[in-house]
């Protein structure tokens, strides 16, 4: 557990929530389904394992909730997935590729994140899990199916 942290103000129960899925099961996952795209991202693993959050973009609801469980899992055995990683054990048919969210990006991606670590002297680091078009090719490769940028932004430049 991070030394410096303290919990959230809880105002009603969708805070009940989030804090009792953070103890129970390692991390709350918050799924914007509403937004264009439509993503979600965990919030624990930084607190529990000493992990960054994970966010991903463009996948239905069920395979985002298994994916940010699947990082959580491994993280709470000792796995650290760091930016740059490139890890064909997430996904059964291809790799996935972890970037950096940058700080600027936090606002607008992140809201209950950063209202769960506000108390918090430092920044919580994220990373956005980045899934390859059918051909493998990551966004920032060459021949990278474009017709996805709109399901997946990078948060993060790779030019």
């Amino acid at each position: 557990m991070l030394d410096d942290f303290k919990w959230p103000d809880i105002e009603g129960e969708a805070d009940e929530t989030i804090i009792r899925n953070i103890r129970k099961h390692g991390c709350h996952i918050v799924s914007i389904w509403d937004a264009n795209p439509k993503y979600a991202f965990s919030v624990g693993l930084f607190l529990n394992y000493g992990h960054a959050e994970v966010m991903i973009f463009g996948l239905a609801s069920s395979d985002s909730a298994s994916i940010i469980n699947d990082v959580r899992d491994r993280a709470a055995a000792g796995r650290s997935y760091v930016a740059g990683d490139i890890c064909d054990d997430i996904l059964d048919d291809r790799q996935v590729a972890f970037a950096e969210v940058p700080l600027q990006a936090y606002d607008r991606y992140l809201g209950t994140a950063i209202w769960f670590y506000y108390k918090c002297r430092r920044p919580f680091p994220c990373l956005q899990i980045v899934w390859p078009d059918r051909e493998g090719r990551f966004p920032w490769q060459s021949g990278h199916d474009a017709a996805l940028k709109q399901y997946q932004p990078v948060l993060k430049s790779f030019s």
